[in-house]
């Protein structure tokens, strides 16, 4: 008898006749397609790097990765089959499948000359505190970005692609004009390697319940925050939060049978510190989009707690706190002025954790050359953005209240302080960094900003406005031309962005800021204008508005506030009481900061916290300690 013709001492498998499809589509129980009749490799053999063999032939078991897969990595044939050897695990096609999309050894070349930008010391903040990030240099890029050894878990893998994102994310446009052609290709690879990690890792949920696949999602979130993508970020913290509970980490407890895949994780992880910047995140994005925040317990709100912070991760959680209470505040607690003091107060011990210089406007000077101060001094400049825009929002109720009513008159003062705060860091900010893909956050916290700025100067233009001498509209008209050049200064940034075509932020907000600046120009010129607010309709979430009569008039939306209408032709006739705004307190928030502030406020009890460590006694000691 002849040898087969598959080789000697190959033995032949039964096949059902009229068999067609190959071996590898076999054993894992699918469909075998073909593109067409002259194909002699399916789908999804091609699609997976795998051989190809017909029933028809023996079953010879052939390593599994494509040659393209080597060769981007610009390793040696034997990589693969090396790593089948040390690591014959399940997901060893997942893996070779993210490998596949780390960019070529020439490409890792052009990259490794980037400056190591922001987002390289918030990778390292994920999971542990400003304070403690602050005092280390990040790695190199060459050293940052290598993918982990030989048979590797994919979520560790998709982890590497996600840091890769965010390095690309934040490398200053400059430095990528630098590179010539690189500068065409670069955003291609940093979007590729984000869908790929997010796609086959970070929606999975058979490998999503590590530790570092909560980093994963994490980054994932930061990533889009950072791109303006909000309400994908949103959706992504709500998925890390969602496993957070699962795993019991909110409980501050860590589990014998946590699932920490490197030890390098489990040295550095702490289960309160990781709950903080989900929660941090969380309001931020809500507060910004109108969305419910997450139920997620905040432990770290307790004077006990706060006592043994830093000065800045003190103020951050102080903010997160004061976030919270925003979120959940109902008609009553706006129309009860005795409230939004106390919050008020609660904002001014914050600031007092940093020193007077902290709070100067950074200046970001490119000739420092070092990582470090840049670090520094943009998380400076995020926390304050994020200081001001709180003090806007507690106080903007006030602004639309009639002029007659001096009770506001504090809250109108306050919120035109804060906006200028906003914009003149806006513009030091994105004068130094004027990414079209990095901290596209401070670009709606910008509009929140010019919004009330053109409000203030519009009513202060007003006739009934004249009737009032000591109203404090009428110093406006000294920094009025001050005002409006930081504004269109901020129009110029924003319309500079939109000229790419591609930048949906900047092309939707600029038009809007641009018809804000005419309604305040028009109105100082004697055009009358009226001002007022009501609810939100159903479709608007997060900032922003549209034109209205025929481009004449304007509807600016601001979530958890309400639209704010800008009239032509028309006196202003704004009711001297407040309006209703929208609900926000339906969704309630279920946190021991919300039960400590309550029983601040209203008097009742505390769950699990000690009754004589009250945050009053907590404000009087930090006191003490600062004198």
């Amino acid at each position: 008898m002849t040898e087969p013709a598959d080789g000697p001492g190959s033995k032949r498998r039964k096949v059902r006749k009229g068999t067609q499809s190959c071996w590898e589509c076999k054993r894992r129980k699918v469909r075998c397609i073909f593109a067409s009749a002259a194909e002699t490799i399916c789908n999804n053999c091609r699609r997976r790097g795998t051989v190809c063999i017909s029933q028809e032939h023996a079953d010879c078991p052939v390593p599994s990765a494509s040659s393209e897969v080597e060769a981007r990595l610009g390793r040696p044939a034997t990589f693969l089959s090396q790593r089948r050897t040390i690591t014959p695990n399940k997901h060893e096609v997942l893996a070779n499948d993210l490998i596949a999309t780390w960019p070529s050894q020439a490409e890792l070349d052009i990259i490794y000359t980037l400056p190591v930008g922001l987002s390289m010391y918030l990778h390292c903040v994920i999971c542990s505190s400003f304070s403690r990030t602050m005092g280390h240099n990040p790695l190199s890029p060459r050293e940052m970005l290598q993918l982990p050894p030989p048979g590797s878990h994919p979520v560790l893998i998709a982890r590497k692609l996600l840091v890769l994102g965010t390095f690309l994310q934040s490398a200053p446009p400059s430095s990528i004009e630098a590179l010539g052609g690189f500068s065409t290709c670069y955003h291609d690879i940093m979007s590729r390697v984000v869908d790929r990690a997010t796609r086959l890792v970070n929606t999975n949920e058979d490998l999503n319940g590590s530790v570092e696949g909560i980093e994963c999602i994490m980054l994932e979130a930061m990533y889009h925050n950072y791109a303006g993508n909000l309400h994908r970020a949103w959706m992504a913290v709500h998925r890390a939060a969602a496993i957070v509970q699962i795993m019991g980490l909110h409980r501050g407890l860590i589990s014998p049978c946590l699932k920490i895949l490197e030890p390098e994780t489990r040295a550095a992880f702490n289960p309160d510190t990781i709950c903080l910047h989900l929660v941090v995140m969380d309001r931020y994005l809500s507060l910004m989009l109108g969305l419910p925040p997450t139920s997620l317990e905040a432990r770290f709100a307790t004077p006990t707690a706060l006592e043994k912070c830093d000065p800045i991760d003190r103020m951050q959680r102080i903010h997160c706190v004061i976030s919270g209470r925003i979120l959940q505040r109902s008609n009553a607690d706006v129309n009860n002025l005795a409230i939004t003091q106390d919050i008020d107060r609660l904002l001014q011990k914050a600031a007092a954790e940093m020193p007077p210089k902290w709070w100067l406007v950074p200046t970001f000077d490119s000739d420092k050359g070092d990582g470090e101060i840049l670090f520094h001094d943009t998380v400076r400049l995020m926390e304050q953005f994020w200081h001001y825009h709180l003090v806007i929002r507690l106080h903007l109720p006030y602004m639309l209240c009639s002029s007659s009513d001096r009770r506001y008159d504090a809250s109108k003062s306050t919120v035109v302080t804060s906006s200028r705060e906003i914009l003149s860091r806006y513009v030091a900010f994105r004068t130094y960094n004027p990414a079209h893909f990095y901290c596209r956050g401070c670009d709606f916290l910008a509009f929140v900003a010019t919004t009330v700025l053109c409000l203030v100067h519009i009513d202060s233009h007003s006739e009934d406005q004249k009737e009032y001498d000591t109203s404090p509209f009428n110093a406006l008209a000294h920094s009025r031309l001050s005002d409006c050049g930081m504004m269109e200064r901020t129009l110029d940034i924003m319309q500079s962005m939109a000229r790419t075509g591609t930048d949906e932020i900047s092309s939707r907000l600029s038009p809007l800021i641009q018809q804000l600046l005419t309604i305040e120009a028009n109105s100082a010129n004697g055009t009358i204008y009226s001002t007022q607010s009501s609810s939100s309709d159903d479709d608007d979430i997060g900032c922003g508005g549209k034109l209205t009569n025929g481009g004449k008039g304007l509807n600016v939306h601001i979530p958890y506030f309400g639209t704010i209408k800008f009239e032509h032709g028309s006196i202003s006739s704004q009711p001297p009481g407040l309006m209703d705004i929208p609900a926000a307190g339906d969704w309630e928030l279920q946190g021991v900061d919300v039960a400590l502030f309550d029983s601040l406020f209203r008097g009742t009890s505390i769950p699990d916290v000690d009754e004589e460590a009250t945050w009053a006694q907590w404000v009087d000691m930090s006191d003490r300690n600062r004198l």
